[in-house]
């Protein structure tokens, strides 16, 4: 059966679904950090770079990005995908799909004609997923200090 997924902006009324959702992929329940998100989205972004997904009233998915303007000395305004989440019971339904839809419509309205994410090297599948959203490797390299002995990627 075919399920509607319709988008929209995120409003803090959303934060109980984005908890739910990044707890079941993640395992980890982060209040405090999703709360932190919508904050920095409501005070500080345009409603167009964070949405959300909604099937039979029930956010199913989120994205959250930004824009910048001659970030890394690149020319023109840039917008970035900072983090993108479907419910497991809902993916390969076009979910992710949408939103990215939505977003790049979004960021065309208003000028933008570039769209930036970065990718782990260990996430073969989201790789996979910005390729068919017609992503490629762009010519900047990623690098990274580790400070006072702490790891991380």
């Amino acid at each position: 059966m075919s399920k509607t997924v319709s988008t929209r902006p995120l409003n803090k009324d959303d934060l109980s679904s984005i908890v739910d959702i990044d707890e079941k992929t993640s395992g980890t329940r982060k209040d405090a950090f999703w709360e932190g998100k919508i904050q920095i989205q409501e005070s500080s972004r345009p409603p167009w770079a964070s949405l959300v997904a909604v099937v039979d009233n029930e956010v199913v998915g989120f994205l959250f990005s930004h824009y910048e303007e001659l970030e890394f000395g690149l020319p023109g305004s840039i917008a970035w995908i900072d983090i993108i989440g479907v419910d497991p019971g809902y993916r390969r339904l076009g979910v992710a799909s949408k939103l990215m839809g939505h977003l790049t419509d979004a960021a065309e309205d208003v000028g933008i004609d570039r769209i930036f994410t970065l990718v782990a090297d260990a996430d073969p599948h989201m790789a996979e997923f910005f390729s068919a959203q017609g992503f490629s490797h762009g010519a900047m390299k990623h690098f990274r200090k580790n400070l006072s002995g702490k790891g991380g990627s």
